[in-house]
């Protein structure tokens, strides 16, 4: 018997939590695949990274796979 009052009184309650603040990151495009260069050129793609969070986004030791 108290154990089916428990799980009816935690249907009832409800409690509200702060979701975290944290940084959100938004790559449209995120994979990009370079063609055949040539040895010794030089290639450049842009990503485009948005933040879409509620806190500063920092980025650190950005590496090729």
């Amino acid at each position: 018997m108290f154990l089916v009052f428990c799980l009816a009184h935690q249907g009832i309650a409800q409690v509200k939590v702060k979701p975290e603040i944290k940084p959100k990151v938004k790559i449209d495009h995120p994979v990009f695949t370079f063609e055949s260069v040539p040895e010794g050129s030089h290639v450049v793609h842009e990503f485009i990274i948005k933040n879409k969070g509620d806190s500063l986004l920092t980025i650190n030791n950005v590496l090729p796979p």
